[in-house]
Protein backbone atom coordinates (compact mmCIF):
# COMPACT_ATOMS: atom_id res chain seq x y z
CA UNK A 1 0.00 0.00 0.00
CA UNK A 2 1.41 2.88 -1.29
CA UNK A 3 1.58 6.27 1.32
CA UNK A 4 -1.20 8.53 0.00
CA UNK A 5 -3.62 5.66 0.99
CA UNK A 6 -2.06 5.60 4.29
CA UNK A 7 -3.20 8.41 4.54
CA UNK A 8 -6.08 8.47 3.44
CA UNK A 9 -7.02 5.27 5.62
CA UNK A 10 -6.20 6.93 8.52
CA UNK A 11 -8.20 10.30 7.63
CA UNK A 12 -11.53 7.80 6.73
CA UNK A 13 -10.51 6.42 10.23
CA UNK A 14 -10.33 10.42 12.06
CA UNK A 15 -13.22 11.29 10.14
CA UNK A 16 -15.52 7.83 10.65
CA UNK A 17 -14.33 8.92 14.66
CA UNK A 18 -15.22 12.52 14.02
CA UNK A 19 -19.09 11.64 13.01
CA UNK A 20 -19.67 9.39 15.81
CA UNK A 21 -18.38 11.84 18.36
CA UNK A 22 -21.02 14.36 16.19
CA UNK A 23 -23.57 12.14 16.21
CA UNK A 24 -23.46 11.10 19.56
CA UNK A 25 -23.62 14.92 20.62
CA UNK A 26 -26.55 15.40 18.47
CA UNK A 27 -28.30 12.45 19.53
CA UNK A 28 -27.49 13.89 23.28
CA UNK A 29 -28.76 17.40 22.73
CA UNK A 30 -32.12 16.19 21.30
CA UNK A 31 -32.38 14.18 24.14
CA UNK A 32 -32.01 17.60 26.21
CA UNK A 33 -34.05 20.02 24.35
CA UNK A 34 -37.16 17.35 24.34
CA UNK A 35 -36.88 16.79 27.94
CA UNK A 36 -36.58 20.36 28.34
CA UNK A 37 -39.88 21.13 26.37
CA UNK A 38 -41.52 18.32 28.14
CA UNK A 39 -41.46 20.18 31.32
CA UNK A 40 -42.39 23.61 29.77
CA UNK A 41 -45.43 22.20 28.62
CA UNK A 42 -45.63 20.37 32.35
CA UNK A 43 -45.39 23.90 33.99
CA UNK A 44 -47.44 25.45 31.49
CA UNK A 45 -50.23 23.12 32.32
CA UNK A 46 -49.69 23.42 35.76
CA UNK A 47 -49.90 27.29 35.52
CA UNK A 48 -53.37 27.17 33.50
CA UNK A 49 -54.36 24.73 36.13
CA UNK A 50 -53.79 27.19 39.33
CA UNK A 51 -54.76 29.88 36.72
CA UNK A 52 -58.57 28.38 36.55
CA UNK A 53 -58.38 27.49 40.31
CA UNK A 54 -57.97 30.95 40.48
CA UNK A 55 -60.72 32.43 38.56
CA UNK A 56 -62.87 29.80 40.13
CA UNK A 57 -62.03 31.03 43.92
CA UNK A 58 -62.44 34.87 42.48
CA UNK A 59 -65.76 33.77 40.76
CA UNK A 60 -66.88 32.08 43.59
CA UNK A 61 -65.94 35.23 45.62
CA UNK A 62 -67.58 37.60 43.63
CA UNK A 63 -71.15 35.78 43.79
CA UNK A 64 -70.40 35.58 47.61
CA UNK A 65 -70.33 39.31 47.61
CA UNK A 66 -73.23 39.84 45.05
CA UNK A 67 -75.83 37.86 47.53
CA UNK A 68 -74.14 40.20 50.32
CA UNK A 69 -74.67 43.45 48.84
CA UNK A 70 -77.98 42.14 47.84
CA UNK A 71 -78.62 41.39 50.99
CA UNK A 72 -77.78 45.08 52.41
CA UNK A 73 -80.17 46.23 49.88
CA UNK A 74 -82.94 44.91 50.79
CA UNK A 75 -82.08 45.63 54.77
CA UNK A 76 -81.69 49.04 53.31
CA UNK A 77 -84.99 48.80 51.62
CA UNK A 78 -86.48 47.26 54.44
CA UNK A 79 -85.50 49.96 56.98
CA UNK A 80 -86.48 53.14 54.42
CA UNK A 81 -89.92 51.51 53.86
CA UNK A 82 -90.02 51.18 57.71
CA UNK A 83 -88.91 54.78 58.18
CA UNK A 84 -91.48 56.05 56.08
CA UNK A 85 -94.46 53.97 57.76
CA UNK A 86 -93.03 55.47 61.12
CA UNK A 87 -93.08 59.08 59.47
CA UNK A 88 -96.68 58.48 58.37
CA UNK A 89 -97.73 56.97 61.64
CA UNK A 90 -96.18 60.35 63.91
CA UNK A 91 -98.64 62.80 61.20
CA UNK A 92 -101.89 60.61 61.83
CA UNK A 93 -100.69 60.70 65.75
CA UNK A 94 -100.49 64.93 65.49
CA UNK A 95 -102.77 65.42 63.44
CA UNK A 96 -105.33 63.13 65.93
CA UNK A 97 -103.55 65.40 68.58
CA UNK A 98 -104.49 68.67 67.28
CA UNK A 99 -108.05 67.62 66.46
CA UNK A 100 -108.53 66.46 69.90
CA UNK A 101 -107.22 69.59 71.19
CA UNK A 102 -109.40 71.67 69.25
CA UNK A 103 -112.33 69.39 70.19
CA UNK A 104 -111.56 70.47 73.99
CA UNK A 105 -111.02 74.03 73.21
CA UNK A 106 -114.70 73.96 71.46
CA UNK A 107 -116.70 72.08 74.13
CA UNK A 108 -115.02 74.87 76.61
CA UNK A 109 -116.07 77.40 74.82
CA UNK A 110 -119.55 76.03 74.51
CA UNK A 111 -119.02 75.58 78.76
CA UNK A 112 -118.01 79.02 79.16
CA UNK A 113 -120.91 80.71 77.07
CA UNK A 114 -123.56 78.54 78.81
CA UNK A 115 -121.93 79.34 82.17
CA UNK A 116 -122.14 83.31 80.85
CA UNK A 117 -125.81 82.55 79.64
CA UNK A 118 -126.93 81.31 83.18
CA UNK A 119 -125.55 84.33 84.64
CA UNK A 120 -127.65 86.30 82.14
CA UNK A 121 -130.87 84.41 83.01
CA UNK A 122 -130.01 85.10 86.69
CA UNK A 123 -129.44 88.82 86.53
CA UNK A 124 -132.81 89.10 84.35
CA UNK A 125 -135.22 87.23 86.64
CA UNK A 126 -133.85 89.39 89.53
CA UNK A 127 -134.46 92.48 86.95
CA UNK A 128 -138.33 90.54 86.90
CA UNK A 129 -138.75 90.09 90.20
CA UNK A 130 -137.60 93.69 90.92
CA UNK A 131 -140.34 94.65 88.32
CA UNK A 132 -142.69 92.69 89.64
CA UNK A 133 -142.75 94.02 93.40
CA UNK A 134 -142.73 97.46 91.80
CA UNK A 135 -146.05 96.21 89.36
CA UNK A 136 -147.32 95.05 93.00
CA UNK A 137 -146.85 98.04 95.10
CA UNK A 138 -148.02 100.18 92.26
CA UNK A 139 -151.16 98.54 92.30
CA UNK A 140 -151.61 98.40 96.22
CA UNK A 141 -151.84 102.29 96.17
CA UNK A 142 -154.18 102.64 93.06
CA UNK A 143 -156.47 100.31 94.28
CA UNK A 144 -158.77 103.33 95.54
CA UNK A 145 -159.34 104.59 92.20
CA UNK A 146 -160.83 102.78 89.34
CA UNK A 147 -159.12 105.35 86.56
CA UNK A 148 -155.99 105.51 88.19
CA UNK A 149 -156.08 102.15 88.18
CA UNK A 150 -156.80 101.70 84.66
CA UNK A 151 -153.78 104.32 84.29
CA UNK A 152 -151.24 102.46 86.31
CA UNK A 153 -152.41 99.04 84.49
CA UNK A 154 -152.28 100.67 81.06
CA UNK A 155 -148.41 101.70 82.48
CA UNK A 156 -147.71 98.40 83.69
CA UNK A 157 -148.66 96.40 80.50
CA UNK A 158 -146.77 98.78 78.43
CA UNK A 159 -143.42 98.46 81.19
CA UNK A 160 -144.24 94.15 80.56
CA UNK A 161 -144.29 94.80 76.91
CA UNK A 162 -140.91 96.18 76.60
CA UNK A 163 -139.86 94.17 79.15
CA UNK A 164 -140.62 90.85 77.03
CA UNK A 165 -139.31 93.09 74.06
CA UNK A 166 -136.09 93.42 75.80
CA UNK A 167 -135.77 89.87 76.87
CA UNK A 168 -136.74 88.51 73.68
CA UNK A 169 -133.41 90.63 72.13
CA UNK A 170 -131.40 89.22 75.15
CA UNK A 171 -132.11 85.74 74.08
CA UNK A 172 -131.60 86.85 70.66
CA UNK A 173 -128.24 88.70 72.02
CA UNK A 174 -127.11 85.50 74.23
CA UNK A 175 -127.33 82.91 70.92
CA UNK A 176 -125.31 85.47 68.95
CA UNK A 177 -122.96 85.80 71.41
CA UNK A 178 -123.01 82.16 72.13
CA UNK A 179 -122.30 81.36 68.28
CA UNK A 180 -119.67 84.07 68.14
CA UNK A 181 -118.02 82.63 70.70
CA UNK A 182 -118.26 79.22 69.74
CA UNK A 183 -116.82 80.12 66.25
CA UNK A 184 -114.03 82.28 68.11
CA UNK A 185 -112.38 79.67 69.78
CA UNK A 186 -112.59 81.24 73.70
CA UNK A 187 -110.07 79.91 75.66
CA UNK A 188 -110.93 79.13 79.45
CA UNK A 189 -107.50 78.19 80.34
CA UNK A 190 -106.55 78.59 84.22
CA UNK A 191 -103.33 80.24 83.78
CA UNK A 192 -104.62 82.55 80.98
CA UNK A 193 -107.64 83.83 84.01
CA UNK A 194 -104.52 83.98 86.66
CA UNK A 195 -103.12 86.75 83.82
CA UNK A 196 -106.10 88.62 83.74
CA UNK A 197 -106.09 89.30 87.66
CA UNK A 198 -103.34 91.65 86.60
CA UNK A 199 -104.45 95.24 84.55
CA UNK A 200 -104.14 95.26 81.07
CA UNK A 201 -100.67 96.69 79.61
CA UNK A 202 -101.15 100.11 79.00
CA UNK A 203 -102.80 99.74 74.94
CA UNK A 204 -104.01 102.42 72.38
CA UNK A 205 -106.06 101.43 69.60
CA UNK A 206 -108.96 102.02 66.96
CA UNK A 207 -112.04 100.54 66.25
CA UNK A 208 -112.12 98.63 62.95
CA UNK A 209 -115.03 97.32 62.62
CA UNK A 210 -118.71 97.82 64.69
CA UNK A 211 -121.18 94.86 65.03
CA UNK A 212 -124.71 96.21 66.38
CA UNK A 213 -127.56 94.51 67.90
CA UNK A 214 -131.44 94.46 66.77
CA UNK A 215 -131.73 97.77 68.50
CA UNK A 216 -128.73 98.98 65.90
CA UNK A 217 -126.60 99.73 69.34
CA UNK A 218 -122.92 98.48 69.56
CA UNK A 219 -122.38 95.14 70.55
CA UNK A 220 -119.43 93.98 69.10
CA UNK A 221 -116.54 95.86 68.39
CA UNK A 222 -113.03 94.84 66.45
CA UNK A 223 -110.10 96.96 67.45
CA UNK A 224 -106.51 97.29 65.86
CA UNK A 225 -104.50 95.89 68.69
CA UNK A 226 -104.31 92.05 69.75
CA UNK A 227 -101.90 89.68 71.89
CA UNK A 228 -98.80 90.80 70.57
CA UNK A 229 -99.67 94.02 72.46
CA UNK A 230 -99.76 92.42 75.81
CA UNK A 231 -104.21 92.01 75.59
CA UNK A 232 -105.65 88.57 76.77
CA UNK A 233 -109.26 87.47 76.73
CA UNK A 234 -111.21 89.24 79.48
CA UNK A 235 -109.30 92.74 79.11
CA UNK A 236 -111.45 95.63 79.91
CA UNK A 237 -110.49 98.87 78.05
CA UNK A 238 -112.29 102.18 77.44
CA UNK A 239 -114.23 103.55 74.18
CA UNK A 240 -113.96 107.19 73.42
CA UNK A 241 -113.77 109.57 70.78
CA UNK A 242 -110.74 111.85 70.56
CA UNK A 243 -112.13 114.73 69.43
CA UNK A 244 -110.21 115.76 65.94
CA UNK A 245 -111.43 115.88 62.47
CA UNK A 246 -114.14 118.53 64.23
CA UNK A 247 -115.56 115.58 66.20
CA UNK A 248 -116.60 116.52 70.06
CA UNK A 249 -114.60 114.81 72.64
CA UNK A 250 -116.56 111.76 74.28
CA UNK A 251 -116.40 109.16 76.63
CA UNK A 252 -118.34 106.12 74.87
CA UNK A 253 -118.38 102.96 77.02
CA UNK A 254 -116.68 100.40 78.64
CA UNK A 255 -115.97 97.18 76.45
CA UNK A 256 -114.40 93.11 77.12
CA UNK A 257 -111.74 91.60 74.97
CA UNK A 258 -113.92 88.44 74.25
CA UNK A 259 -111.52 86.72 71.39
CA UNK A 260 -107.73 87.81 70.63
CA UNK A 261 -105.40 87.34 67.71
CA UNK A 262 -101.82 88.99 67.11
CA UNK A 263 -103.04 91.90 65.80
CA UNK A 264 -106.68 92.27 66.12
CA UNK A 265 -109.18 92.03 68.89
CA UNK A 266 -113.28 91.61 69.09
CA UNK A 267 -114.37 93.41 71.88
CA UNK A 268 -118.03 93.37 73.44
CA UNK A 269 -119.47 96.43 74.45
CA UNK A 270 -120.64 95.71 78.16
CA UNK A 271 -123.66 98.27 78.48
CA UNK A 272 -125.09 98.94 75.22
CA UNK A 273 -127.88 100.88 76.48
CA UNK A 274 -125.34 103.35 78.55
CA UNK A 275 -122.94 103.68 75.63
CA UNK A 276 -122.79 106.34 73.02
CA UNK A 277 -122.86 105.46 69.54
CA UNK A 278 -119.60 103.98 68.61
CA UNK A 279 -117.87 104.53 65.16
CA UNK A 280 -115.32 103.18 63.40
CA UNK A 281 -112.42 104.61 63.97
CA UNK A 282 -113.36 106.05 67.50
CA UNK A 283 -109.75 104.69 70.15
CA UNK A 284 -109.80 102.50 72.36
CA UNK A 285 -107.75 102.36 75.54
CA UNK A 286 -106.15 100.59 78.70
CA UNK A 287 -104.74 104.39 79.98
CA UNK A 288 -108.22 105.61 81.42
CA UNK A 289 -108.33 102.86 84.42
Amino acid sequence: MSFIGKILVVAQMALSVLFLFVGGAVYVAHTNWKELYDGKVKELAAANQNAQGVRDNAEREKTTLTADLNAEKDVRLKAEVDLQAAQINLASLTKDKNDLQAQIQRQTGIAETKSNEAGYRDEEARKQRIINADIQARLDTTVKSNRALEDELFTTKSELADLSTRYDQLLETNSDLEKFAANAGLNTNPRMLAQLQAPPPPVDGLVKEVRKDRTNRPKFLLVSIGSDDGLLKGHELDAYRSGVDGRRPQWLGKIRVVSVSPDEAVCEVLDPSKTGIIEVGDNVTSKLH
